[in-house]
């Protein structure tokens, strides 16, 4: 670990010392971290920010894909078709997911990687905020290793006359991996704003690096539609009416054919449907400068089929879960050093639930039983939070408090009904100083927590290695953050750096148990979850770029993860490697970009007991492994081109903890043509 320390602060203070000045690096712009436009420099948090820009350079398949190499992310893949990211070691129901603020986390997210995240359409973000370690006191339960938020396109107004423009896309991955079609249209008007999309996507079989060929099944198709309404209300309001939908078929489950017994295992359909009526308000009162309210529904549909080798008797579950969200938070400008946030916010979530099994096809039924969660359980929460900051010459603190009631009702007949009330108070302390006009130096004391969910207390079924029962006593888990960093910004120079502890409480595990008396149930061992573990999680992060000429630049990032499970003596599950990217970027004329990029990671083989038995991580350990990408940018007039060949030299590697290999030496391409009149944004 000391080398890895040393080898950071080397590469930051490296950075931060350099006098080339050759080309402007645009201030980056958070909204996340405190609910509000901040630049990312005047921050304490940790965050990372991917453009659309950026995105569209990547081709990237998936928005789990593109998150691949960002700093402090590291990318799980169950399935093709799945993406489960992590930061600072932690994953699914202790991670929070946002699309445009509003949690997609609900009372079924379970413990360890899910394949939620891809539920969200790539072709329709305008930007992904990644705040590392933070979020509790803004946004609730799960964000213990920190938040999400993926930004989606929106329309902008004009000047004067009503503006048409529209966009019709394709893109394709060599091996039949990728084949996409779709188009956008954008109504600009002074006091009306239009935006909609709709694109179909078929993805083929995996075919990974090296010798490891076509793993199949792993295809699918999707279909995306959005579309979001902007309206000028008055002087001073802004109201927006939004839809976001993304429904998947047939998303098989590589892993569990490939090793696990089955013939047929997928996810199908695989659906996530989201809308909200939003509006702001701006004042001249500074008790209420700004206000804003957002009110939402949210539709999510899992369904799985499995049928095991050598059988014509299946399983079929389906899991479906209805959101109503509202929030409402005050912005208050008491002067120009003193601000004040607060808001309240409320989730109620309602699951339908069932499963049966079949004979020879899942349309036959043989007989109707329960499914993974009790029919028609209900969960929900309400919060109260605040944070205040205040601009000291060249000190800015902000501090906030979060309250947060929850109601679980899991309707559980065949077990226990029992209703679940947990609550939790968290807070949080932060500073960012600034020592002269390129410093600063950061510090955070914060606290965290999982209130447990429908899934926690009533899950009934199989997952990776074994049977879960329900449960029905089970406290929040919770988290002590500690965190200092450096950050450094110049014209041509942006440079992060930061160390920090996290102490876990009262964490939910899967303990060994028994149904009906047995502790195994269909050959598999039987588990429940309890409040068992205590554990830490500590690591150092380093991200930086540089533009050492107006036609190039590089940079790069270093992430290391130590996790402890203190209550086993063991190694936490699943975390990463010492892993990070390389690039370097050139520019060699207007409308050209080439870009090299490198991701890496080393071996993983400090493995705890649950990893030692997963299937999807190699005897002994994850080996460590070295991916190369050359992309291509191009554009003039109407037209706009991106491709690149991904893992140049046909590395045959795996992310830690996947259940599906990295995709081997391919082709990307992506095009778009414009129709309409271009206005500068």
């Amino acid at each position: 670990m000391k080398k890895v320390l040393f080898f950071l602060l080397i590469a930051h203070l490296a950075q931060a010392q350099s006098d080339v000045l050759l080309q402007d690096t645009s201030a980056t712009v958070v909204i996340t971290a405190q609910r509000q436009a901040i630049e990312s420099f005047q921050l304490a948090e940790a965050v990372s920010v991917l453009s659309q820009t950026e995105l569209q350079r990547q081709v990237s398949r998936s928005t789990a894909e593109a998150l691949i190499g960002t700093a402090g992310v590291w990318m799980q893949k169950t399935n093709h078709g799945g993406g489960s990211p992590f930061l600072r070691g932690l994953t699914g129901n202790q991670t929070l997911l946002l699309l445009d603020g509003i949690r997609l986390n609900n009372a079924t997210y379970r413990y360890g990687p899910n394949q939620y995240f891809n539920t969200i359409n790539v072709l329709n973000i305008d930007r992904i905020e990644v705040v590392r370690g933070s979020g509790a006191v803004l946004y609730g339960s799960d964000a213990l290793g920190g938040t999400i938020n993926v930004l989606t396109r929106s329309p902008k107004f004009s000047d004067d006359r009503g503006e048409l423009q529209a966009e019709v896309v394709g893109r394709m991955i060599s091996s039949d991996m990728e084949q996409t079609l779709g188009a956008n249209v954008e109504w600009s008007a002074p006091r009306v704003a239009v935006f909609a999309d709709y694109y179909y996507r078929d993805f083929g079989d995996l075919v990974a690096g090296g010798d490891l060929g076509i793993e199949a099944p792993s295809s699918y198709t999707e279909q995306a539609a959005s579309a979001k309404i902007k309206w000028k209300w008055g002087g001073s309001s802004i109201i927006t009416l939004a839809y976001d939908g993304v429904f998947q078929a047939n998303v098989g489950r590589y892993d569990q054919v490939a090793q696990r017994g089955y013939s047929q295992y997928e996810f199908d359909p695989q659906n996530r449907q989201l809308a909200y009526l939003r509006g702001q308000t701006v004042t001249d009162n500074p008790l209420f400068q700004r206000l804003e309210w957002t009110a939402s529904w949210q539709f999510s549909e899992e369904g799985r089929t499995k049928l095991k080798e050598n059988s014509t008797t299946g399983d079929r579950e389906v899991d479906e879960v209805t959101t109503l969200g509202l929030n409402v938070q005050v912005h208050s400008n008491f002067s120009r050093t003193f601000r004040l946030l607060t808001g309240v916010e409320s989730y109620w979530d309602r699951i339908h639930s069932y499963a049966y099994q079949w004979e020879e096809s899942p349309d036959q039924i043989l007989q109707s039983g329960r499914g993974l969660y009790p029919d028609n359980s209900r969960a929900g929460n309400v919060a109260l939070y605040t944070t205040a900051t205040a601009d000291l010459n060249k000190l800015r603190l902000n501090a906030g408090l979060r309250y947060n009631f929850f109601n679980l009702r899991p309707n559980d007949e065949q077990f226990k009904d029992a209703v679940l009330t947990p609550r939790a108070l968290v807070g949080n302390l932060s500073a960012n100083v600034a020592l002269g006009t390129h410093h600063a130096l950061t510090g955070s004391i914060s606290t965290a927590f999982r209130a447990p969910n429908i899934n926690d207390l009533s899950s009934f079924g199989s997952f990776d290695f074994g049977i879960e029962v329900p449960t029905s006593d089970l406290d929040p888990e919770r988290s002590l953050n500690l965190e200092i960093g450096h950050k450094y910004q110049s014209e041509n120079i942006q440079s992060n750096f930061s160390i920090y502890r996290m102490q876990l409480y009262d964490l939910i595990t899967r303990i060994r148990g028994s149904y009906q008396g047995q502790t195994t149930w269909q050959g598999e061992d039987v588990y429940l979850k309890a409040n068992t573990a205590e554990a830490y999680i500590r690591g150092l992060e380093w991200d930086g770029r540089w533009s050492f000429h107006q036609k190039w630049a590089a940079g790069g990032s270093i992430i290391y993860t130590y996790g402890q499970d203190e209550s086993a003596d063991s190694p936490m599950r699943r975390i990463p490697p010492l892993n990070g990217n390389l690039f370097l970027s050139f520019q060699p004329a207007a409308g050209w970009i080439f870009t090299w990029t490198n991701w890496w990671a080393s071996k993983q083989d400090r493995l705890s007991g649950g990893d030692i038995s997963d299937h999807r991580i190699a005897e002994g350990g994850t080996p460590g492994w070295w991916v190369s990408n050359i992309n291509i940018g191009f554009q003039k007039g109407r037209l706009q081109m991106n491709g690149g060949l991904q893992n140049i030299f046909d590395e045959a590697y795996r992310i830690h903890g996947s259940g599906v290999d990295g995709v081997g030496r391919s082709l990307w391409l992506s095009l778009r043509f414009r129709l309409g009149k271009r206005r500068a944004d």
